[in-house]
């Protein structure tokens, strides 16, 4: 027979269980503590995106954005300057100029804004904390080197400068150095003045650069600008499609699904710790080249295709 434990063992037996016990609750909600911690810094971040009008490229660019996070569980929504928007927001997308104002002149932080030229988000939001961008325009250097590969005997290029856009003249300098083309830049005042600008330019410009200029590239005048250029006949390269087709040879741009994508990687990138941290605003890496073929044919230049001059600007970024 086994003998019966005396009553100091059994006392004994069951203060160990205790202790056992004790320290499997403890380990237990240590560990349940760090999986909800670990959920909480790893939790799907809420996006509201202010659309600066609910059509055309604008919405394009939201719902490129929106398909991309809502693959991932993250929560976007829409909406445009005007209505509330969603309290609670990790982060505020601003797609568009009047986008970008309206969300300045809330309190949500961060802001992120698209489809905004470099000079025009400056303008708005220089120095303000926790406000980036994604530019709508391209690097100078990539435009220049756009031309080089697209007309190889381009060697001096034509700009024209309004009030805004003339503090790009260092920058454009610089470009001319590191694409080896040539900038020579006329600074307008007024809009009367661009077409004596163009043709002072062209006596010594293969070409010209049309940048993002609230004055040079007023809607008004820009039927005006492409005929003047072809009299003058001098490809031009642009900064968007429409331009390409109201008369620019080439242009050089970042589709609505291109700039969504983008700004998607570059969001998921920066989320950590329950916060995002984008950093300086950034030129678009993703870039479409359109050719007008009917200038092409009128000012008798031979291009290569679109796919073409991509592939061999991508491999020179």
């Amino acid at each position: 027979m086994f003998p019966f434990p005396s009553l100091a063992r059994l006392h004994q037996g069951k203060f160990l269980l205790n202790r056992l016990g004790q320290r499997a609750r403890h380990v237990f909600a240590g560990l349940f503590a760090g999986v909800l911690c670990a959920g909480q810094a790893y939790a799907a971040p809420s996006i509201s995106v202010l659309v600066a009008a609910p059509t055309g490229i604008y919405q394009e660019t939201a719902d490129s954005l929106s398909q991309a996070l809502k693959r991932e569980g993250w929560k976007v929504t829409v909406s445009v300057p005007g209505q509330a928007p969603p309290n609670g927001a990790d982060l505020t997308v601003a797609i568009g100029t009047r986008a970008l104002e309206a969300a300045l002149a809330g309190r949500a932080r961060p802001v992120l804004s698209l489809l905004v030229p470099q000079l025009s988000y400056e303008q708005l939001a220089s120095g303000q904390d926790q406000v980036t961008a994604l530019y709508l325009d391209q690097p100078l250097t990539r435009q220049l080197q756009l031309l080089g590969l697209a007309l190889p005997g381009v060697k001096k290029v034509g700009v024209a400068l309004g009030p805004d856009s003339r503090s790009l003249l260092r920058s454009l300098q610089s470009a001319a150095k590191s694409s080896g083309i040539q900038v020579n830049s006329a600074l307008i005042n007024q809009g009367s003045d661009l077409y004596a600008a163009l043709t002072d330019l062209a006596q010594d410009s293969q070409a010209f650069m049309l940048l993002p200029d609230p004055m040079v590239a007023q809607r008004s005048m820009l039927h005006n600008f492409f005929l003047h250029t072809y009299r003058l006949k001098k490809p031009v390269l642009a900064y968007s499609a429409p331009l390409a087709r109201s008369g620019a040879l080439l242009a050089l741009y970042s589709t609505p699904e291109q700039l969504g994508a983008e700004s998607a990687a570059w969001m998921r990138e920066s989320w950590a710790r329950g916060k995002f941290n984008l950093g300086a605003p950034r030129y678009p890496e993703r870039f479409t080249v359109a050719i007008n073929r009917t200038v092409a044919s009128s000012l008798e230049i031979e291009l290569p295709s679109e796919d073409t001059l991509t592939r061999q600007l991508e491999a020179m970024q």
